[in-house]
Formats: C-alpha cells, sequence, structure tokens
C-alpha cells in the first residue's frame, strides 16, 4: 500500500491565522478587507496567494506579518499571538 504525499504531510505551521478579519472605515464607507479568513503557512514550504486586485492578498500578508493590525480573529507565528502584542514587541 502507498501513500500520498498529502497523508505523509507533517510539517510545522510557521504561521497561521485564523478567523482572521480587516474592516475599515463604518456605517456607509464600511469596507471588510478580510471576512473571516484562516490559512497555514507551513515551514519549509511555498504559498501562492491569488486573486484579483482589491481581494485582501496585501491586507492578508500585512496583517499576518504583523506590519497591519486587525479588527479580529487570531494570528499566530509560531506559538507567538500577535493580537496581544504591543507595537514595541511586534518590531
Amino acid at each position: 500500500m502507498t501513500t500520498s504525499p498529502l497523508a505523509e504531510r507533517t510539517t510545522a505551521v510557521a504561521a497561521r491565522a485564523t478567523d482572521l478579519s480587516k474592516i475599515y472605515g463604518q456605517g456607509e464607507t464600511q469596507v471588510v478587507a478580510l471576512d473571516r479568513v484562516s490559512v497555514d503557512f507551513r515551514q519549509a514550504e511555498f504559498t501562492a496567494i491569488m486573486g484579483p486586485s482589491g481581494s485582501g492578498k496585501s491586507t492578508l500578508m500585512h496583517c499576518v506579518a504583523g506590519l497591519d493590525s486587525f479588527s479580529s480573529g487570531s494570528v499566530r507565528i509560531g506559538d507567538t499571538e500577535l493580537g496581544t502584542l504591543k507595537d514595541k514587541q511586534l518590531t
């Protein structure tokens, strides 16, 4: 019996976003850039983020990298939860 490469995948997660949302503005001018996005980025793997202009690709990457704040959800780099860190700790 053989197993597929996907079944053997045990690579650790380097970064993870769970139910990540980013909302700009409020009321009639509110823009939802990310709407409960969940994604894992595994160590030693490449990941492509693709989509049309304005779909939230850069916003997702900025939030996961700790360069931008997020409205709700969770972002972890390794075991560190970014949402609980102050600016100096993020730097």
